[in-house]
C-alpha cells in the first residue's frame, strides 16, 4: 500500500462528502433527539437522567444482534449494487427483513417477559427509586424493538445502495416527531387535557416514533420508483437460504464483534452504578455529548462501507483503497476540529443537561477527556469500517475483545476498585482501549490485504 499522505483529492472527497452528510444529518438529528431527552429527564431529576441511561445503554446491548445483520446486508448490498446486479441487491434486502422480524420478535418478546431479571442481573447494585424508574421506562420501550429492528435493516439496505438522503429524509420527520411527543407526553399539556406521564411518556413516545418510523421506511420501498433500491410485489420472495448464508457470513462476525463491544460498555455501565447516582449521571452526560463527536464519524463510516463495497464488487482495488484514505482524511480532519470544541465549551455543554453543581462538575471533566479521544475515535472508526466491508470482520471482532475488556473494563476495575480513582480510572481506560485499537486498525488497513478477501 502506498505511503499514507494528507493531501486531500478533491474529486474523491466530493463523491464522498455526498454519501456522508445525508448520513451525518441523520445521525446529528438521532444524536438531538437523545440530547433533548436527556434534557428532559434532568429537568425531571437525577434519577430519571441515571436511570434512562441505564436502559438505553442495555438496549444498546440488545441491538447488538440486529446491527449485525444490518452490516452483513450493507456490505452485500452494497457489493452486489457494484456489480451492477439489482435483482440480488433486492433479493438480499427481502431475505434481511425475514430475518430481521425473526430475530426483533424474539428479542422483543424475551426482553418484555424477563425485563426485571435482567435488569436486576445488570443494574440490581443500583439505588431502589433509579431502579424502578429504569423498569418502567424498560418494559415500553421493549415493545418497539421489533420495529426498530426493521427500521435498522432497511436503511441499512438502501445505503448499501447507495441512496443515503431517503433515510435521513424519514429519520428528520420522524425525530422531529419523538422531540414533539417527548415535550408533551413528559410534562402534559393542560390546555388538551394532557397529563404530565414522566418518564413513561419519554418511553412511549419512543415507541410511537419507531414504530411510525419503519412503516414510513417500508412505504417508501414500495412505492418510490426513482429510488436506487425499491421492492415490488412481483419481486422473488422465496426465502433464499445461500444468500441469507452470505449476508449471515458477515453479520454473525458483526453481531459478535456488536456483542463484544455493547457488552463491554454494559459491564462499564456495572462498574460506574457502584460510584452512585451522582456518577451514573454524569457519565451518562459525557456520553451524551460525545455523541457530538462520533455523529460525523459514523455518517463518513456509512459512506466509507457503501463506496468501498461498491469499489470491491466491481474489482477495482485500487479505487477501494483509494476512498478508503480519503475518508479517513477528511474524519481525522473533522475529529481534531470538534475535539477542540469540546475542550472549549465543556461547561456549557454540561450546564444543558443538569442544574446539579456536582453532576455539572463530574461531566466537565468527562466532556474534556472524551474531546481529547475524538480523533482517535476517527481512526477507529473508519479503518475498522473498511475492514468489516472487506470481509475482515474478524481481525475487527478479536481486536475489540482485547481493546474493550482489556482496558476499558479489567484496567477500569482494577483502578477504580483496587487505587479507588473512580471516574479518573474509567476515563483512563477508555483512554488506553481508543489508543491500542486505533494503532491495530490503522496498522491492518494499512497492509492492504483486505482489498482481496473474499465474501
Amino acid at each position: 500500500m502506498k505511503k499514507f499522505s494528507f493531501k486531500l483529492d478533491k474529486k474523491a472527497d466530493k463523491e464522498i462528502i455526498k454519501l456522508a452528510w445525508p448520513s451525518i444529518t441523520e445521525q446529528l438529528l438521532q444524536m438531538m433527539v437523545g440530547m433533548v431527552s436527556t434534557i428532559f429527564m434532568g429537568r425531571i431529576g437525577t434519577d430519571a437522567v441515571a436511570a434512562v441511561g441505564m436502559v438505553n445503554m442495555l438496549i444498546g446491548f440488545l441491538q447488538t444482534v440486529f446491527s449485525g445483520l444490518a452490516m452483513g446486508a450493507t456490505v452485500i448490498i452494497a457489493r452486489v449494487t457494484g456489480e451492477k446486479n439489482v435483482p440480488e441487491a433486492k433479493k438480499a434486502t427481502i431475505q434481511s427483513i425475514y430475518m430481521a422480524l425473526v430475530v426483533g420478535v424474539v428479542i422483543g418478546i424475551s426482553g418484555r417477559i424477563f425485563s426485571e431479571p435482567i435488569l436486576k442481573l445488570f443494574f440490581g447494585g443500583t439505588e431502589i427509586q433509579v431502579f424502578n424508574i429504569g423498569i418502567t421506562y424498560f418494559n415500553i420501550v421493549v415493545i418497539s424493538l421489533p420495529f426498530f429492528v426493521l427500521d435498522i435493516i432497511v436503511s441499512g439496505a438502501m445505503r448499501g445502495a447507495g441512496d443515503t438522503k431517503t433515510p435521513m429524509i424519514i429519520t428528520a420527520w420522524i425525530n422531529v416527531l419523538n422531540i414533539v411527543l417527548n415535550c408533551v407526553l413528559i410534562f402534559g399539556v393542560q390546555a388538551l387535557h394532557i397529563p404530565a406521564l414522566g418518564v413513561a411518556g419519554s418511553a412511549i413516545a419512543v415507541t410511537i416514533s419507531r414504530v411510525l418510523g419503519v412503516i414510513a421506511r417500508i412505504l417508501v420501498l414500495y412505492n418510490r420508483k426513482n429510488l436506487k433500491l425499491n421492492l415490488s410485489l412481483k419481486d422473488d420472495y422465496r426465502v433464499n437460504t445461500k444468500l441469507m448464508k452470505r449476508i449471515i457470513k458477515i453479520g454473525i462476525p458483526a453481531f459478535v464483534e456488536q456483542a463484544v463491544m455493547q457488552g463491554g460498555f454494559l459491564i462499564l455501565q456495572v462498574i460506574v452504578v457502584t460510584m452512585g447516582t451522582v456518577a451514573m449521571a454524569a457519565y451518562q452526560v459525557g456520553l451524551n455529548v460525545n455523541s457530538l463527536a462520533f455523529f460525523p464519524i459514523f455518517g463518513f463510516a456509512i459512506a466509507n462501507t457503501t463506496l468501498v463495497g461498491q469499489s470491491l464488487g466491481e474489482k477495482d482495488y485500487k479505487k477501494a483503497e483509494h476512498f478508503s484514505n480519503e475518508a479517513l482524511k477528511i474524519t481525522i480532519l473533522i475529529g481534531f476540529v470538534l475535539g477542540i470544541l469540546m475542550l472549549i465549551f465543556a461547561t456549557p455543554l454540561a450546564r444543558l443537561y443538569t442544574d446539579d453543581v456536582v453532576v455539572v462538575k463530574q461531566s466537565i471533566g468527562l466532556i474534556r477527556v472524551f474531546g481529547v479521544l475524538v480523533p482517535m475515535l476517527a481512526i477507529l472508526n473508519l479503518c475498522s469500517s473498511t475492514l468489516k466491508t472487506a470481509g475482515d470482520i474478524m481481525y475487527v471482532m478479536v481486536t475489540s475483545f482485547v481493546g474493550l475488556w482489556t482496558c476499558r473494563v479489567l484496567l477500569s476495575y482494577v483502578l477504580n476498585e483496587w487505587f479507588l480513582m473512580g471516574m479518573t480510572g474509567i476515563m483512563i481506560g477508555i483512554f488506553f482501549d481508543f489508543s491500542i485499537r486505533s494503532f491495530m486498525y490503522l496498522s491492518r488497513m494499512n497492509k492492504g490485504k483486505w482489498k482481496y478477501l473474499r465474501i
